[in-house]
């Protein structure tokens, strides 16, 4: 199983309601939507929440993990979402209140309770699993490193075997020893009570930017073991594992420049390779970068049926051809998301 982890910005949800039209979000990919803010853009009339009830109105096989997001770094954010998650962290039945609209698809929602490591209040997460488990058939724990062992002790006396246990490693690498014993732990529960258990990593670093990588180069920053390793001995097999599909966990910050980088997913080395601007200039995208692409190694590893399939590689044949312009940094984060979602999607299907 693969859980690919989204903010609701504009990128993601295009990328969310792409793959949903396509019946890629079934049991074996099922996205994880971190809410930050309560309108995809600013100039919508519609919630985010109104626009998933109609993405799962028309995809109604597929299931989806929503989190309201906490956490209290939120400086060089914009104001809409600096406001939504004040209003998540300070008002516990705002998040009962905002569900209401997708509590008919009480069997495709799986709220995830989830908490801040500097404000733990086991009187709220208890709140929360009480109602979450009433409204919806399945229900989520995400649980950090620092916070395991005492959290999850309290826990396990509410976890159903249809819930789902979500250890979030964060940037940490999967393969350290202090995570040994709590993979076990998960583990040997799972055995008893028969949840699913969920690795996640934010595999890409925060401070990675896009002029630091080296062009037609694998991305050694961005450390994929994870898909790996999350179902071997070695992690107490997990059932699945997820990450955020290329792009940062951080929170969106103002301002940015022009800098333009294409990344591919290689499915047999199980890397993604930067295929970079040699100017900061938008044309770079159609006049270089996707050419580039299609003239690699990686992108012959995948055959005609995957890149007439594949929406990402859709997507780079369209720029190529000229029927899209591709001079969008935007629309490049969302190819190599849909690229890589797609993938793991094929690999299981």
């Amino acid at each position: 199983m693969y859980v690919p982890v989204m903010k609701n910005r504009t990128v993601e949800v295009s990328v969310l309601r792409q793959l949903s039209m396509m019946g890629v979000f079934d049991n074996t990919v099922i996205p994880m939507i971190e809410l930050v803010q309560e309108r995809t853009r600013s100039n919508m009339k519609n919630s985010f929440l109104t626009e998933l009830a109609d993405i799962l109105e028309n995809a109604p096989h597929m299931s989806v993990l929503v989190d309201f997001y906490k956490s209290s770094k939120l400086r060089n954010t914009s104001d809409a979402i600096r406001e939504y998650i004040t209003r998540i962290i300070r008002q516990p039945d705002f998040c009962y209140e905002e569900l209401v609209v997708l509590e008919r698809f009480s069997d495709q929602v799986i709220p995830v309770i989830s908490y801040m490591s500097e404000d733990i209040s086991m009187t709220r997460i208890l709140a929360d699993k009480d109602y979450f488990q009433e409204k919806f058939q399945r229900v989520a724990f995400r649980l950090k490193p620092q916070e395991f062992d005492s959290i999850f002790e309290q826990l396990l006396p509410h976890i159903r075997q249809e819930d789902f246990v979500i250890f979030d490693i964060d940037t940490a690498s999967c393969t350290s020893p202090v995570f040994k014993p709590i993979y076990k732990t998960i583990s040997d529960h799972k055995k008893k009570i028969g949840y699913t258990s969920i690795a996640i990593k934010a595999h890409r670093p925060e401070n990675l930017a896009n002029n630091k990588m080296i062009d037609k180069e694998p991305i050694a920053e961005i450390d994929n073991a994870l898909k790996d390793l999350y179902s071997t001995s070695y992690m107490s097999r997990f059932n699945g594992f997820g990450d955020y599909a290329t792009i940062s966990a951080a929170l969106p910050t103002t301002g940015g420049a022009i800098s333009p980088v294409g990344i591919y997913y290689s499915q047999e080395n199980n890397f993604f390779v930067a295929f970079k601007g040699r100017k900061p200039l938008l044309s770079e995208f159609p006049e270089y970068i996707a050419p580039s692409i299609v003239d690699s190694e990686y992108w012959e590893e995948f055959d005609q049926e995957h890149h007439e399939k594949c929406p990402g590689c859709c997507e780079i044949s369209q720029i190529l051809s000229g029927e899209k312009s591709g001079k969008n940094q935007a629309q490049w984060k969302m190819i190599a998301m849909l690229h890589y979602i797609y993938t793991m999607y094929e690999m299981d299907a």
